[in-house]
């Protein structure tokens, strides 16, 4: 992911902390006044900024000011801490990674319709660039189906379109896949 083509956005890069390099996965949390109540929707999404896109998505709940900071606490906890960013910033990231993976084959978490109710519409088109190093770069989740992943990404790229990363469990498996740069 880089920031390149947003300028404005220049030091708020949230993929730069080494936590997040690791794996390109960003979370994302954002809270949204609500016209009707003193508490705020507040709704939480996972984003693999490398391929996948939306890999989870929290729906809107409502929140006081207090539940709001023992939930951002408990969010981020997988995380290095946080980078507070403009609205404008984490829609982009959501809506952009979702799209990004969409080209690709890959359809956003089902509660994301949902939870990106609370971004607004989409503004433009999205000045981030998804992937690494150019390219879709896909590493395993625990819940993943790596082989259907990876023929998803030979289909819309061609073998040489994408790189990736499989880690395998500790048990014994038949080797799958081997790391390609």
């Amino acid at each position: 992911m880089d920031l390149e083509g947003a300028p404005r956005w220049a030091g708020l890069d949230p993929g730069a902390s080494d936590a997040e390099e690791v794996r390109g996965l960003i979370a994302v949390l954002v809270a949204a006044d609500s016209l009707r109540s003193a508490k705020a929707q507040v709704a939480g999404f996972l984003l693999d900024v490398w391929c996948l896109g939306v890999k989870n998505a929290l729906p809107p709940e409502p929140m006081t000011a207090s539940q709001l900071a023992e939930h951002r606490h408990a969010y981020f906890s997988a995380f290095e801490g946080y980078v507070p960013v403009p609205a404008e910033v984490a829609r982009a990231l959501v809506f952009g990674a979702a799209d990004y993976a969409r080209g690709l084959g890959f359809e956003a978490e089902a509660d994301f319709d949902a939870a990106a109710a609370v971004l607004g519409e989409p503004v433009g088109p999205c000045p981030i660039g998804f992937g690494k190093d150019g390219k879709p770069f896909y590493v395993n989740g625990p819940y993943d189906d790596p082989e259907a992943i990876v023929r998803t990404l030979r289909r819309a790229v061609g073998d040489d379109g994408f790189h990736y990363a499989v880690a395998f469990p500790e048990q014994p498996r038949r080797r799958l896949f081997r790391a390609r740069r």
